[in-house]
């Protein structure tokens, strides 16, 4: 007996040891599984090759104000979580602290929070601390949270915000709300501080195009984070400038002059990429005026062999607008569906660009079209669905208009956006010459490998409809553009739900969620009811046998 109870205090005592051990052995090491089919929490391949390409000391602070509420507690332990895996991928260069900003509190600054005063209308307040001060000039902003504290609800002033630095400079995300994207926000701002060089990306301006300034000025924030931009003005000149990486031509309403024309061909010859938003209609969500421009980029794209349609494409699968109605005496806000706005819930192709990408909206959008050739390669990246049509000049895009009273027939998709790379063929090759003159020579085909992308329309870039996915979409074709692909695929990670399939029926739809919703407790509830039924049988046949044993 005596024996085998020091059997069992051995056994009991190596297990203990060995979970001591374990868990000594675990401080020092970090490791956690990813079992989502984007990899979400794993660190994409930019992000390593970016963290393993460092060679000066980056530093990330991060202020989080500590013991907060879910969920905002989960997304501090993933930040850190985060930071750990690109400590280890950068071998050490990066390093990161987390810091709570009231425990960096002198006594003077507790004293001042608790002084309060008022305003000249009677409102209270009280001046920063020294620490809220040093933060705000960091770039971290305070948020107000809801919080239960002595069994109240209160709101709370909490931080949590990043600051990297590198060397002299620095880049700061304000508040972390949201972990969705965050990995791409560290690597892009990590790469912004440590290239040597900003690539510039060169918006073309007038022919009574959108300005930066004005409707663009979203995008211009988009693109800033990455790259510099600059806007061009080709009038009287005869190139592009040599220090322009990649040009974007969005929405001119009067034709280029030849000299613009041959600027951007011999951009493109040049081995650079260009994309094209091209509309055959603007309106104004105002009052609904309409514009049709006249591009004249049409043959220029024909000898890339890009054909850009002038026929409007309407969508069953669209946005809704809110239209407002008189009634009596009030005026009421309805939401109308407005087929003119076709939204698309998944992007086409394998195309860094499009992968992944869904819930992009394509207002006032045309066809267009990329036909291959030796050398020259295209591919379809959207296309509208196959409940779209085309409607042709005059155009009527009232949002009030009557549908009832229409016959349509629905014979989509149609392809809204292409891309083309590879060898490209002059517009001007006629004029290629070899010889030095007083002019710009011109390149008779690209040197080196071209890219191109196509849009029909503008639209989707302008403040009022450039929507999470549409930034997305503008920066990935910056990315592509400027052939840095590798951070397109980790930005386009959670931005899309995994259908089972990527076209189903609303009937399909709706017998898919009752089923998961109700399906469950049914067959709980039959399953309650099968046991039940088998148990009252099995005691009817112990009764019936009880019964028919004869009595002694």
């Amino acid at each position: 007996m005596r024996g085998k109870l020091a059997n069992a205090n051995v056994f009991l005592i190596a297990v203990a040891g060995s979970l001591v051990l374990l868990n000594l052995v675990s401080l020092r090491t970090f490791a956690r599984f990813d079992l989502t089919k984007e990899g979400m929490y794993t660190l994409s391949k930019a992000s390593k090759d970016t963290m393993a390409s460092l060679e000066d000391a980056v530093t990330v602070s991060a202020y989080f104000t500590g013991e907060l509420p879910p969920p905002y507690s989960s997304n501090a332990r993933y930040v850190r979580d985060l930071l750990e895996e690109f400590r280890a991928a950068s071998k050490g260069k990066l390093s990161f602290e987390f810091i709570d900003p009231m425990s960096q509190e002198t006594e003077k600054d507790k004293e001042a929070k608790r002084e309060m005063k008022r305003d000249i209308f009677g409102r209270v307040f009280r001046e920063p601390t020294s620490v809220e001060k040093e933060l705000s000039s960091l770039g971290v902003q305070p948020v107000e949270i809801r919080v239960v504290e002595d069994d109240q609800m209160q709101t709370k002033r909490a931080y949590m915000g990043l600051v990297i630095r590198h060397q002299e400079q620095r880049e700061v995300i304000p508040v972390v709300q949201s972990v969705s994207g965050l990995e791409y926000d560290l690597t892009s701002l990590i790469r912004k501080l440590t290239r040597t060089k900003t690539p510039v990306i060169g918006i073309l301006q007038g022919h009574e195009g959108p300005k930066l300034e004005e409707k663009l000025g979203r995008l211009h924030t988009v693109l800033s984070q990455t790259y510099a931009v600059r806007p061009v003005d080709l009038a009287g000149k005869d190139k592009v400038e040599d220090d322009i990486d990649a040009l974007w031509v969005i929405g001119p309403k009067t034709a280029l002059q030849a000299n613009e024309l041959r600027a951007i061909d011999q951009f493109l010859m040049n081995g650079k990429g260009a994309a094209f938003f091209l509309d055959s209609l603007q309106v104004s969500l105002r009052n609904f005026e309409t514009a049709q421009p006249e591009h004249g980029l049409t043959g220029l794209l024909s000898s890339y062999g890009v054909t850009v349609g002038d026929k409007l494409v309407a969508d069953v699968q669209s946005a809704q607008l809110n239209v407002e109605e008189r009634r009596g005496f009030m005026v009421v806000s309805m939401p109308v569906p407005f087929p003119f706005i076709p939204m698309l819930q998944r992007l086409e192709g394998d195309s860094p660009i499009s992968k992944g990408l869904g819930g992009v909206t394509m207002p006032f959008v045309t066809v267009v079209s990329a036909a291959a050739s030796e050398g020259r390669q295209s591919s379809v990246l959207a296309r509208s669905s196959p409940r779209s049509w085309l409607e042709s000049k005059p155009f009527n895009v009232d949002p009030r208009r009557d549908w009832r009273s229409e016959t349509i027939t629905t014979n989509g998709p149609y392809d809204l956006m292409v891309q083309v790379s590879g060898k490209l063929r002059s517009h001007f090759a006629a004029e290629a010459t070899t010889s030095g003159s007083a002019s710009q020579p011109v390149l008779a085909e690209s040197q080196g490998e071209a890219r191109l992308l196509v849009v029909g329309g503008s639209s989707f870039l302008w403040d009022e409809f450039l929507s999470r996915p549409n930034q997305a979409l503008a920066a990935n074709i910056a990315d592509w553009l400027l052939l840095d692909p590798a951070l397109l695929a980790m930005r386009n990670r959670g931005l899309s739900g995994a259908p089972l399939k990527p076209e189903v029926s609303d009937g399909t739809r709706n017998g898919v969620k009752f089923g998961n919703a109700l399906g469950v407790p049914l067959a709980l509830v039959g399953f309650g009811l099968l046991r039940w039924r088998m148990r009252e049988g099995r005691r009817a046949r112990a009764r019936s046998q009880l019964d028919v044993q004869p009595k002694p």
